[in-house]
Parts: C-alpha cells; structure tokens; sequence
C-alpha cells in the first residue's frame, strides 16, 4: 500500500512540473495605410497680371521667365500691363521649388478690336488700343493732329503712351472728318476703371 502511494506521489508531482503553454498576444500589423505626402503643385496662374503671377511664383521658390504671346517679341517692361495667357508647366502639375515656369502674356489691349487696316480717310475705331497703338492707327488712316488726356480728369501727364488705354475719341469711328481735324483721345492707366468703354483693362 505504502508503495502504491508513493508511485502516486510521484506521478502527481511530474504532472505538476510539466509547462502549461503561454499565449502569445498577436502580433502587430507591419502595413501601413498611409501614404507619403504629395510634393508641391504649380499653381494656376493663367489670367492673372503678370506682376501678381510673377509676385505667388517666386514666393513659392519658383524662376519665373515670360514672353510677348502675339509673337510680335515686344519688350515686357511693366508686368501691371500685361496678362498671363498660358503656363509651363500647367496648373496644378507636380512641381518642386526651383523649377522654371514659363508665361506667355498679352496685353489686355490685344485682341480688343479688330486688326483690320484702316481705311484712309475714315476714323477707325481705337477705342480699347493701347494709347500708343491707337496713335499709329490714325496716323495710318490719315490723321496726324492728334491729342491725348487723361480720362479721370486728373490732369496726368502720358509720359509713356503704351501704359495707357484709350477709353474714348472724340472723332466717331467710321466718319470721315477733314484730315486736318484734332483727334483727342481719352486714356486711363492699364488696371484702372475704364467706364463705360466696354475696355478690359
């Protein structure tokens, strides 16, 4: 009996040594669902004047470099004169900081009227020509005694004529004045209010 119970004792005891099996928590997930960060986009600058495009370009870190769009390769010397037409690269393209955009502009001015000849001898309509222009063009049909003033009624002086737009002529378009009748032509500065005119300045 004495040794029943020993074996007993002893079976006990081994199956109290033996290692339960511990439960492991389950692993992390090594996949990440977030994505890296888009780098930076060209932003859209079509329409906007040239010194405001050129100012959010280069505060961006971007070169900037423009050309005349008509191909006509006029010099851009006030960028408040001119419009931005197309970009590149275009808007909303991958573009880190450094790269150079490249704008074509034109004048507000450009394609305003029709770029017909003008008849000799009859007052083409200049209504909406860059100041400059609009002088060339009467020449051209034959009127030389031309004036100019400042449309706001500011008495200011058009030192350089092709930052102006011509809003009003005090010939009427299509009639035919004597050759020796003054012309005057009422101009305001590129960007500011043009009235009545219909002029997109």
């Amino acid at each position: 009996m004495k040794i029943v119970l020993a074996v007993l004792v002893l079976v006990l005891a081994g199956c109290g040594e033996a290692a339960s099996p511990v439960a492991q928590p389950p692993a992390a997930s090594t996949t990440a669902t977030s994505s890296a960060p888009a780098g930076p986009k060209m932003p859209k600058v079509v329409e906007m004047r040239l010194a405001d495009a050129r100012e959010l370009l280069e505060a961006q870190g971007y070169r900037v470099a423009q050309e005349d769009g008509t191909g006509q390769q006029r010099p851009i010397l006030e960028p408040l004169n001119w419009v931005v037409v197309s970009q590149l690269p275009e808007a909303d393209a991958a573009a880190p900081s450094g790269t150079q955009v490249q704008l074509k502009v034109r004048k507000p001015t450009d394609t305003s009227v029709s770029q017909e000849p003008p008849v000799k001898g009859a007052v083409p309509n200049v209504v909406c020509l860059d100041l400059q222009k609009a002088q060339d063009t009467l020449q051209a049909a034959g009127f030389y005694l031309l004036g100019s003033e400042d449309a706001t009624g500011q008495g200011r002086q058009r030192l350089v004529d092709r930052n102006w737009v011509v809003v009003s002529q005090s010939e009427a378009a299509g009639s035919k004045p004597d050759p020796k009748t003054k012309i005057v032509l009422g101009a305001v500065k590129f960007g500011e209010p043009t009235g009545a005119s219909g002029c997109k300045s």
